[in-house]
Parts: C-alpha cells; structure tokens; sequence
C-alpha cells in the first residue's frame, strides 16, 4: 500500500503547485508575468531545438507508445493484483503531464492581451465598422485572389508542405523586424501524422508545448493552411489565446514575401468580419459577395464544400471538449475565436481606413 500512497501525495503535491501557480497568474499578473513569459519563450526554443530536428510531430509518436503501453500495464497490474499500485501512478503521471503543461506555457492564457502589450486600441464597434472592415478584407482578399497558382479547376496550388514552413517562419522574420518580440522560438512547423483524424475532430492544427512542437493537419483546407501554419507558430511565442494566435496568424500572412500566404491571411481575415457580420446582419454580410472576385468566391464555396465531409458527432464532440479547454484558462470558449474580428476591426481602422 506505500507505493499507491506515494502516488497520491505526489500528485496531490504537484496539483497544489499547479493551483497556486494558476492563482498567482490570474491575480497577481503584474509579478507573475514580469518574468514568465520569457521562460515560457526559453522553454520552447529549447524543446523546439531538441525536437525540431525530427520531421514528424514526436508527441503523436509518444502518444501512439503511451496508449498500448497503459492498456499493457493494465493487465500486468490486474495479473499481479497491483491495480491499485497502477492506478495510483498512472494519475500521478497524468497530473505530472498537466502540470508541465501548464507551467511551462498555458499560464500565458492570463497574460495581458497583444492589444495592451503593443497599444493596439480594441473597443466596441458598430456594425457599420465591422462592415467597412470586412469590405476591406474582401477587396485585399481579392486583389491577391488572382495573384496565386491555380490548377484547371481553379483551385488554389500549393507548394510542398516543407516550404510552406519554411515560408511560414520567413513571415515571422519579417514581421521582427518591425517588432522584435515576434522572434520566433521554433524554427518549423510538422504536417501531423494523424492529419485526416484529426480532420474529423475540427482541428487543422496543434501545438503542443511538452516538446515546442507545431503541426497542422494536411488535410486542412489548402487555401487555410498558410494561415494555420503561421496560427501555429504564433503559439510558440507563448501566445495561449486561440484569437490573438489568428492575429500573429493574419500578420504574419501579410508580411510574408509569398503571394499565397497574403492571400491566405487575408482570406481568413475576411471570412472571419464576413461571419460575425453575418451574425449581426445577414443583408449587409450578403452585400459583400458583390465585391468579391470570382476567385475568392469559388474559393469560399470550395472550403464550405471541403469543410462538409468531415462534419458529425466526432467533431461535435470535439469541439465541446476544445470549449471546456479554453474556458479553463479565462477565456469565452470556441465562440471566442470570434475575437480576433476586434483586432482585425482595429488593425483596419488604423492602417486601412
């Protein structure tokens, strides 16, 4: 019985540092934040560089390991009657695993915002602003829809997935030059070896910070996956808010050298005013579809199309699960994606307008 008991402490223990850790970032964010955003950043290029060198996501290799090897210890512990034992050190471990996670990077979820660290203003706008911005978005959308390689179909082309990283961490490079704390901590993004599984659960891409490592999904709609690419590596630079890593995702788009990944950001850009546009007035969202380009209407209507066939209860699912994760670390749930459309209000009212 010592061994269960020892489990036990130490995940009580480890649970309780979790908490006061979570407590000091929520309400003392002044101290907490003076100093841990740049560990988080250290963290990442550190693990970043001791995985990165792999071509495939190293997690989704562990994880592959770690379930047949829990369900094997199962039996051996129920054989041996050490169910207990087992039990005992498998939630110690989850707690461990949980713990890291959230030391290392999710307590970035409470940091000031990128409107309050870069003087971005963010304010309640009306709906003809958000109508003015969105009909930006669409004329920038269209401009750079007829500069991309299509094929005979009139599809978008992309390259190699290996360049498309490459191309995605030489966007963060330019865009540190105008602001050197998107300094990238990694130096590339994966294509994720379960990429149609995760297809059906609604996630184009992940980072997951126990090993600094970015993956998309390829079967992410194409035209979505420069913008995703750059999503990602925006959470390396310990930007925990799903909306403010679509920001970073949407500027570092639109300083990259690529005509793909301009169109990219700025696709992204406009669909997101056009359906919180849509939510206010769906006459005045309608309107828009009369300043788009053909190209980006058929492209609009291929990614409806593309996103179908991976819609059910998996991704239902999965997607309530994504809710509570984000809730935890203080902010609206999935529906918060929703706030990048401020940032992309403001960055419009201040550089398009």
């Amino acid at each position: 019985m010592l061994k269960p008991i020892r489990h036990l402490i130490g995940a009580g223990i480890l649970a309780l540092l979790t908490a006061a850790a979570v407590g000091l970032a929520r309400f003392m964010p002044e101290f907490w934040f003076s100093f841990y955003t740049d560990f988080s950043r250290t963290a990442m290029r550190y693990l970043g560089a001791a995985f990165g060198w792999v071509p495939f996501p190293v997690w989704e290799l562990l994880l592959a390991l770690l379930i047949p090897g829990v369900v094997a210890g199962l039996i051996y512990a129920i054989k041996r009657a050490r169910v207990l034992g087992f039990l005992s050190g498998l939630l110690e471990l989850i707690v461990l695993l949980a713990a890291l996670f959230v030391g290392l990077w999710g307590l970035n979820g409470f940091a000031p915002t990128i409107g309050e660290q870069t003087g971005l203003e963010v304010q309640p706008y009306s709906t003809d602003q958000l109508q003015a911005a969105a009909a930006w978005y669409a004329d920038q959308a269209s401009l750079w829809s007829v500069r991309v390689e299509r094929d005979q179909a009139g599809d978008v082309v992309l390259p190699d997935f290996e360049t498309m990283s490459d191309q995605a961490v030489a966007a963060y490079g330019r865009l540190a030059e105008y602001n050197g704390r998107y300094a990238l901590s990694i130096s590339r993004v994966k294509p994720l070896l379960l990429s149609e599984a995760f297809a059906y659960t609604g996630t184009t891409g992940i980072f997951v910070c126990l090993t600094g490592e970015a993956g998309v999904s390829t079967e992410t709609f194409p035209l979505a996956q420069p913008f995703t690419l750059c999503h990602e590596l925006g959470h390396s630079l310990a930007v925990a808010r799903e909306d403010e890593a679509n920001y970073l995702g949407f500027l570092a788009c639109r300083a990259a050298d690529s005509e793909l990944f301009r169109y990219s950001g700025y696709y992204n850009a406009f669909i997101y005013c056009f359906n919180a546009l849509y939510d206010e007035n769906v006459t005045k969202a309608r309107s828009l579809w009369d300043r788009c380009s053909q190209e980006l209407l058929h492209d609009s209507n291929v990614h409806v199309e593309h996103n179908k066939q991976y819609e059910g209860k998996i991704q239902d699912a999965a997607q309530a699960v994504n809710d509570a994760y984000i809730k935890t670390f203080d902010e609206a749930g999935v529906k918060s994606y929703g706030l990048v459309v401020d940032y992309l209000i403001a960055e419009y009212l201040k550089n398009g307008a």
